[in-house]
């Protein structure tokens, strides 16, 4: 499925679009599009926040409740919108698309904007940043403290260290990792997207053994933990096992032994979503995914049931080895008063660094660190390719420069846009070294937002767009369109999550959702896109070209 021009295959032109085809290739397989998704809701890095934070600030919730709550609401409200919609219209810029053709134009640009400026400003260069300033040091100082070897340790210190070069002092090692990186992925996604989806799945191999050792010791291991932890309290002269839970209480924790909550439940629900609510990747490259029909729904669907069993095995393995009593108190001290804690290089006793006590083979202490730095890296690619697809989208319907649209005829991909999300994630990258205060920016509520959006269109879909509803299937539950009720449920619980996000102050503090810097952004990036909206319209009015045309048709494949 080439760009193939209308005068060499004879076809008519469709001119409300700027050309018939997009250029890239049905390349994507379901177990690609399954990996695609698994990397991007991350259950590595998903299950250390949870088991990190939110038993301390609930301590009344069960979070293997919560796990099997989120997960189920969010496999059959969102992620089933996502996947009637990327079945019906395999398109790419995925929800740009659906939200664009089954509520209105200017509400599915504004949703793809605030998305995309996310995407291209910001995550492309936050997930090298993180993987380097968070996740690889973490790795190392944890090998280092568990076998003694104070190298690695040197090593992280190192990697952190800020040098001076050329009049700058900053993080360059920080810098030139992330810059390689960057380069690498952008080059992968350049010179062909069959390249890049056997990389990701020997990445994937890499990171899911992560995942798998952690369990197995765990499974094998965990009753040893205390006896684990309190050899290494010797060693480095932490707190031992058994004074964690008094040195909490000392330090004004009261919720060590708090009865079973179904309010503290709910309220962890945040934390889970963090994990669930992000399978939605394959719909944004919909027109590369093989026979769509089938593979979103394993895809999306299938993903999160997947995933979210997988983090709630975690769940259980971790509690059942320290207990939920130690765990509350250890992540109290952790959050408030890490000094008594004591872990070595400000280690956060994670679920990673506690399964790391349990063996001292360095070839499995690697593995468990290299898989934790490979989900934390992930994102980059991920960022890159849906943001590149928005920017095909935009293109091919003239709301954005044609150029940022444009598919190598060589190579299959959108080369250009490659090369400038590569560019912005550099400025990313360079803002999140220099700037502290970058770090501390929070996208989730434009994201709920945009979650919103597309499963009110869920709901408008079957009735709006009929025969491209009829067209994958037509599903009914009771006689009432299976999407429509998936998008009132998505409406509703999401709603409810961003009142959470919004009026809890522990959970908005927790992630940074209502910090004035975050919101600023947020607001900014909307008028942005409106403004741009106006003037593309009133740009291509100029020229003769009625923008809302296209608006009323499917984007070409």
């Amino acid at each position: 499925m080439t760009s193939t021009p209308p005068r060499t295959t004879g076809a008519p032109q469709d001119f409300n679009f700027t050309r018939n085809a997009t250029g890239l290739v049905r390349e994507v397989s379901m177990w690609d599009a399954l990996i695609m998704n698994t990397l991007g809701m991350n259950v590595a890095v998903g299950s250390v926040l949870l088991l990190q934070q939110a038993p301390a600030i609930f301590p009344g919730g069960n979070m293997v409740l919560s796990v099997i709550i989120g997960t189920l609401i969010m496999a059959f409200t969102l992620l089933w919108v996502y996947s009637e919609f990327a079945a019906a219209m395999p398109r790419s810029g995925g929800d740009y698309v659906f939200v664009s053709r089954a509520l209105h134009p200017f509400l599915g640009w504004l949703l793809s904007w605030s998305q995309g400026v996310w995407l291209i400003f910001f995550w492309i260069g936050f997930n090298a940043w993180f993987a380097l300033v968070a996740a690889a040091p973490t790795a190392m100082i944890t090998i280092g403290s568990v076998t003694g070897d104070q190298g690695w340790i040197s090593v992280a210190n190192g990697l952190l260290a800020k040098h001076d070069f050329l009049g700058i002092h900053m993080q360059w090692y920080v810098f030139l990792f992330g810059t390689l990186l960057n380069i690498m992925f952008a080059m992968l996604l350049i010179f062909g997207g069959r390249v890049y989806w056997r990389v990701q799945k020997w990445l994937f191999l890499v990171a899911g053994l992560a995942i798998l050792a952690m369990v197995v010791l765990l499974l094998a291991r965990g009753t040893s933990i205390s006896s684990a932890w309190d050899t290494f309290a010797a060693k480095n002269g932490t707190l031992k096992y058994g004074q964690v839970i008094p040195a909490a209480q000392a330090a004004g924790f009261t919720g060590a032994n708090a009865p079973f909550s179904f309010t503290a439940t709910l309220l962890m629900l945040p934390w889970v979503f963090f994990v669930v609510g992000y399978a939605q990747g394959s719909a944004q490259i919909g027109g590369e995914v093989k026979r769509a029909s089938r593979s979103q729904y394993f895809a999306m669907v299938g993903g999160v049931l997947i995933n979210g069993l997988v983090l709630a095995i975690i769940v259980l393995l971790a509690t059942h080895a320290v207990g939920t009593s130690w765990l509350r108190s250890v992540d109290y001290l952790a959050a408030n008063d890490p000094s008594k804690l004591g872990l070595p290089g400000g280690l956060p006793p994670g679920v990673n660094f506690l399964t790391a006590l349990m063996t001292h083979n360095v070839a499995l202490l690697a593995l468990l660190g290299v898989g934790f730095v490979i989900w934390a890296l992930m994102g980059t690619p991920l960022s890159e390719l849906q943001a590149t697809r928005y920017m095909l989208a935009w293109g091919l319907d003239r709301s954005a420069p044609q150029r940022l649209g444009r598919v190598s005829d060589r190579l299959h991909t959108p080369v250009t846009a490659i090369v400038f999300c590569t560019i912005t994630g550099e400025l990313a990258l360079l803002a999140l070294i220099n700037i502290a205060q970058a770090s501390l920016l929070g996208a989730l509520l434009a994201q709920i937002g945009a979650f919103i959006l597309v499963s009110a269109a869920g709901i408008a879909f079957p009735y709006r767009l009929r025969s491209v509803w009829e067209s994958a299937g037509g599903r009914r539950v009771f006689g009432v369109p299976a999407v429509a009720l998936a998008g009132a449920g998505g409406v509703i619980s999401l709603g409810a999550l961003m009142v959470l996000f919004i009026f809890n102050k522990s959970i908005s503090a927790q992630f940074a959702v209502t910090a004035h810097l975050s919101v600023g952004f947020m607001l900014g990036v909307v008028v942005a896109g409106a403004l741009w909206y106006v003037g593309a319209y009133l740009v291509n009015r100029r020229r003769g070209i009625n923008l809302n045309l296209a608006f009323k048709e499917i984007p070409p494949e």
